[in-house]
């Protein structure tokens, strides 16, 4: 069974790492594809300004003798003069989620939205600003917002979507951010206590609770340091419309399954076909399936302990060597071996007290040196001794 969960821990570890390298290559494409629709916006937003400046100024200096502008003609971005792409209308580009908190900072990010469709909001940039508007819906995967009165702006049809005859632009509700827009409530003023409109500049969420059945988040916006809560806008009660082949309420009621311990929830071929029993990834086995990998295991066990039963006569007499070794056990010193030890530590001690073991070392030396001194004299004279007798005598003279 070892084998087994080891297999199904490597394969776990390659799936996460396979689902790892895609989620990294998928947010590399996604980034780089951001990124690329966000200088191609800015290019053509810097391109209209610029023509922009250039037509004014040339209407200024020109005056009556001012070119009509209201023509087909293109720019570079393939856009007629006066009109913007649908992106930049609809404001399609997806935002990271740190783009998505800034967009919706003063309105208590992206989690805890504190506006919702109904309230009167107050346009802060383009050319609707200063225009209080409701707002209709509003949009969480890009955080902007779309107004019950539509403001419109001119945006290039594409020719593919184009009618014969129809002209290039058409007027379509633009969308526009939440950071553009600020809360407008009607609240006393604090001296005369005149009920006006007032612009929130900040929201906060408070008293922040989960609610089980809806499975929602559900809180109270406030404005940081006046402590005014801002009630949230009515909701109009949904109407539901019953048809013939709704299921009546109380057939849902009807409870027509009781779970019990004496048999399995559901037969075991459908569990089956719910959880592949081949898979890589299973974990829990039958009783039969566990019991027959044993029976692999042990077997395998006793063909290593066969192999065991062959052996040559050299590891033969190792192995009961060995035996014998361990049944030995320790080594124990006799009194005799301890009589030894207690001799050589008392002479140790002797020698210590009286200057040393080195010193006794270096006597010990000069002893030996004189000794070989001795031997070595001895031997030269029993040589000359012996040459002496061996040498011949001189003859007189006649």
């Amino acid at each position: 069974m070892d084998k087994i969960l080891r297999r199904v821990a490597m394969a776990e570890r390659q799936v996460t790492k396979r689902i790892k390298r895609k989620t990294q290559r998928r947010y590399q494409l996604d980034k780089k594809e951001r990124l690329r629709e966000i200088k191609r916006h800015r290019q053509e937003v810097g391109e209209d300004m610029r023509q922009a400046i250039i037509r004014r100024n040339e209407d200024l200096r020109l005056g009556p003798l001012a070119p009509n502008r209201d023509t087909g003609k293109f720019n570079e971005f393939g856009n007629p003069y006066g009109a913007i792409s649908v992106d930049r209308a609809l404001l399609h580009s997806q935002l990271t989620p740190e783009q998505k908190e800034a967009r919706c900072a003063w309105a208590g990010g992206s989690k805890n939205l504190c506006l919702a469709p109904g309230d009167r909001v107050v346009i802060l940039e383009g050319p609707y600003k200063g225009r209080i508007v409701p707002i209709k819906t509003i949009r969480t995967n890009t955080m902007v917002l779309e107004m019950e009165d539509e403001l419109k702006t001119n945006v290039k049809i594409p020719e593919y979507l184009r009618e014969p005859g129809q002209s290039p632009v058409e007027p379509i509700a633009m969308a526009v951010p939440i950071s553009a827009v600020r809360l407008v409530y009607p609240l006393p003023h604090p001296v005369t206590g005149h009920v006006r409109d007032v612009i929130i500049k900040e929201l906060k969420p408070i008293n922040i609770g989960y609610d089980r059945p809806t499975r929602r988040n559900f809180f109270t916006r406030s404005v940081p340091g006046l402590n005014v809560t801002i009630p949230w806008p009515a909701v109009p009660p949904v109407k539901h419309v019953d048809h013939p082949n709704d299921t009546l309420r109380i057939d849902v009621d009807e409870r027509t399954y009781i779970p019990t311990l004496l048999r399995p929830p559901m037969p075991e071929a459908v569990l089956d076909e719910l959880r592949n029993r081949y898979s890589k990834f299973r974990t829990r086995h039958t009783d039969e399936y566990v019991a027959k990998i044993q029976a692999q295991e042990d077997e395998k066990k006793a063909r290593r302990k066969s192999a065991d039963s062959m052996l040559q006569p050299v590891q033969e007499y190792n192995r009961r060597l060995r035996e014998l070794r361990r049944e030995r056990g320790q080594p124990v010193l006799t009194d005799e071996m301890l009589d030894k030890i207690g001799r050589v530590i008392a002479r140790n001690q002797e020698l210590r007290k009286s200057g040393g073991v080195v010193s006794a070392q270096l006597e010990q030396r000069k002893k030996q040196d004189e000794e070989l001194r001795k031997a070595v004299e001895g031997l030269s004279i029993e040589g000359e001794s012996s040459s002496a007798a061996s040498a011949p005598v001189d003859q007189p003279k006649v």
